[in-house]
């Protein structure tokens, strides 16, 4: 199944697009997909299932996880090209099914992700290029392409790629810039959300990367929010403290 438009038909010879994909690109790509997937072997389900060795698997089809009824009466296996089309447009490619991520429109970040993707398995699906030289063009520097962070006009900084992906998912960032928390404060709104509001615990790694990171970009420092008394992202959370104001002469 094909629409009109679909990536196989832009891209002629996908698997090749895909050998040549960079892989350190896709990987921060797939930084989106950890904010409902875990990526790793034996990695449990979360939102998504694992995509372990998503490519070539049944679809459908992991242990523990329920699939909503549109992907469940899917058949076959998760081939390049059905990726590619899932990823370019979630909805329009399962209509009703449950991910909420809006898709992918580039052809070359598709291609990117898949190839990332493609090394996350025991078995590596062929590609029409041998082993050598798909490394070598996967380890050439991709375009100076904006990447996600880049597009949402985040600073840069460590933990940039992460928020972009783990916080957008769920968030708008406007909001996520006005909160104006240090680092402990950050620290307890995401033991908030995974405790009240049921979002997904994140990599230790990946937290202290995005904690760090609100707390120098969008801390106290840069907002009056801390003149606000409640902060509305968690508003069951005890009260922010008021800053002083100065006395009247």
């Amino acid at each position: 199944m094909f629409f009109a438009g679909a990536a196989g038909a832009e891209t002629g010879d996908l698997k090749k697009q895909v050998a040549g994909g960079n892989v350190e690109a896709g990987e921060r790509l797939a930084m989106r997909c950890k904010a409902c997937h875990t990526l790793d072997k034996d990695g449990g389900n979360k939102l998504g299932p694992n995509l372990w060795g998503v490519i070539g698997r049944p679809k459908a089809k992991v242990e523990g996880f329920t699939f909503s009824n549109a992907l469940d009466k899917l058949d076959g296996n998760w081939t390049l090209e059905d990726l590619d089309e899932y990823l370019t447009d979630p909805r329009r490619y399962a209509p009703g099914n449950r991910m909420a991520f809006a898709g992918l429109r580039k052809a070359g970040q598709r291609h990117d992700l898949l190839a990332y993707l493609s090394t996350l398995g025991e078995k590596k699906p062929a590609t029409s290029m041998p082993e050598g030289q798909a490394k070598a063009e996967s380890d050439k520097p991709s375009a100076a392409e904006p990447t996600y962070a880049d597009e949402l006009g985040l600073p840069k900084g460590e933990g940039r790629e992460e928020v972009a992906a783990l916080c957008s998912a769920c968030h708008s960032l406007q909001i996520v810039k006005q909160q104006g928390l240090d680092a402990d404060r950050w620290d307890g709104l995401m033991d908030w959300m995974i405790e009240k509001q049921g979002m997904p615990a994140l990599d230790p790694e990946d937290r202290s990367r995005i904690v760090s990171y609100l707390a120098e970009h969008y801390g106290p420092q840069s907002s009056s929010r801390s003149m606000r008394p409640m902060n509305p992202m968690m508003p069951t959370m005890p009260r922010m403290p008021v800053m002083p104001q100065p006395k009247k002469q």
